[in-house]
């Protein structure tokens, strides 16, 4: 199959790739562990199964977005913007790769200098903001992934945010560091409602939100990808065992629908602190009343609860990329690569899932042609 544009989304703990056939269609959706604060191997490692698992393909042009820069390996962010882009140069051939610059555009490798790092560094949100506003008039963008949730809203076709580092985004609850795997859970609340009192949260990594929504049942098993906070299974018996240190308990000593309880207690805490986001983008007063929620992220089953709550509309983002097959009912179903075997665990991501790397595929086709 000949490709026409991969869009790359490097993370400080994932990579995420979205490859777009010479046709439109959607070739292939890949997300990868990458631990970059253990150092760029990681990426390279991430790097070197991507090609592994699309060999048979005819690759176009690469178009790449990026967080890693973040990660405490790098002195600075300027320095991690650098390296990830001369990789990614080596990699994929400098000739075949630009790198999104926001507002700014698409940069070919020769082209970046320290002056355009705050552009680059960690706008793979505007990327899926900028190609969802061509999409639609108006609505809350809300990405809730493994790591944050991106809160953007976007108006007449515009995209309407306050900040654009990631300082000024949290300032105004653009981006609230929360998501549904890799949150540690004693972030979420200082007490817990517990065999009929109040606890206290021990203030320890012993467990992360993918072991509370294990237990509520809405964490899909792929979207997992990092080692559980002890190492252990990751099970519902394992995620049992890890809540239960937080209370200062052993999992023996009460019966699994404690655990339970509190996963779902816990669960509402996220829920309120996303909602609070939500809820200070409405109050500038400029999405109408039927302006959807679109969701994205491994972690979107929360955006259609929000939605749910306050009365509006859900549209998943999925439903704006071209490409993607619907179903009989109308759903956008898991997408494999050329490769992937049928119990392979990378069977079932989705556009929605990736949607930076889809995103920032399908501007750079639109702006820039074909290969």
């Amino acid at each position: 199959m000949q490709l026409d544009w991969i869009g790359w989304d490097l993370g400080g703990a994932h990579l995420k790739i979205a490859a777009f056939s010479a046709t439109g269609a959607v070739a292939a959706i890949r997300q990868y562990p990458c631990p970059l604060w253990q150092g760029t191997s990681a990426l390279e490692t991430a790097l070197e199964q991507a090609f592994r698992d699309l060999d048979g393909l005819t690759f176009g042009r690469h178009a790449v977005t990026m967080t890693g820069e973040l990660v405490d390996w790098f002195p600075d962010r300027v320095e991690g913007v650098l390296r990830l882009v001369a990789i990614m140069a080596e990699r994929c051939g400098s000739d075949r790769v630009l790198i999104f610059a926001g507002r700014t555009g698409f940069l070919h490798p020769s082209e970046v200098s320290h002056d355009h790092a705050a552009a680059i560094a960690s706008a793979n949100w505007l990327a899926t903001a900028l190609w969802s506003a061509r999409q639609i008039g108006d609505g809350l963008l809300i990405d809730i992934g493994s790591t944050t949730t991106d809160l953007i809203p976007i108006v007449s076709g515009e995209v309407c945010c306050k900040g654009y580092t990631d300082h000024e985004r949290m300032r105004y609850d653009e981006l609230v560091y929360t998501g549904v795997a890799r949150t540690p859970v004693m972030t979420l609340s200082k007490t817990v409602p517990f065999e009929g009192e109040w606890t206290t949260l021990m203030a320890e990594h012993f467990a992360t939100t993918a072991d509370v929504y294990r237990l509520t049942g809405e964490l899909a098993e792929h979207a997992d990808l990092m080692p559980a906070a002890d190492g252990g299974d990751k099970t519902v018996l394992g995620s049992m065992r890890r809540l239960a240190r937080l209370v200062g308990r052993d999992f023996e000593s009460a019966r699994p629908t404690a655990w339970r309880y509190l996963a779902h207690f816990l669960r509402e805490c996220q829920i309120v602190r996303i909602h609070r986001a939500v809820e200070r983008q409405l109050s500038r007063d400029c999405l109408t009343a039927e302006a959807p929620w679109i969701g994205a992220g491994v972690g979107r089953f929360l955006v259609r609860e929000l939605a749910r709550r306050q009365n509006r509309p859900y549209q998943d983002i999925e439903s704006l990329f071209p490409g993607v097959p619907k179903t009989a009912s109308g759903s956008c179903p898991s997408l494999r690569s050329p490769r992937s075997g049928p119990h392979s665990p990378m069977t079932n991501w989705s556009v929605a899932d990736c949607a930076p790397a889809a995103a920032v595929a399908c501007l750079a086709q639109s702006m820039l042609g074909n290969a």
